[in-house]
């Protein structure tokens, strides 16, 4: 019975460091098979297609298809937060995503669900 005790706490430990590891934005280069130092929108909700990356600041990322038809988006960028425009040109409604967050649905956002993010900046919401 001893055994078994340490056993199932040395695989609980592994689990949770495993989990740690992975989870954390910091730690992670990939998340959600988006690259360190990218900005990624995804056809499908939950980040379940493949990823369209994105590095710099674009004032037009209406040739991106990924960004046009998304339906989910991650910032996996190396230290700042992504503004993202419903136009091209930094215009129109602006929303800020945090290095290692996303939005895994944009049905809710309806600036995006209809033309998808049009622009993107990093650090500055005005490049």
């Amino acid at each position: 019975m001893k055994k078994l005790l340490v056993t199932g706490a040395t695989l609980v430990s592994a689990a949770l460091i495993t989990l740690g590891a992975a989870g954390g934005p910091a730690s992670a280069t990939t998340v959600h098979g988006c690259a360190s130092q990218y900005l990624c929108a995804y056809e499908s909700v939950n980040y379940s297609s493949s990823p369209g990356p994105v590095k710099d600041n674009n004032a037009d990322l209406r040739s991106y298809p990924k960004f046009r038809y998304m339906q989910s988006i991650y910032n996996n960028g190396a230290s700042c937060t992504a503004y993202l425009w419903s136009q091209p040109n930094y215009q129109g409604i602006v929303h800020s995503l945090s290095r290692g967050q996303g939005y895994p649905n944009l049905t809710n956002i309806p600036e995006f669900s209809s033309t998808g993010v049009e622009s993107n900046a990093w650090c500055n919401s005005r490049p």
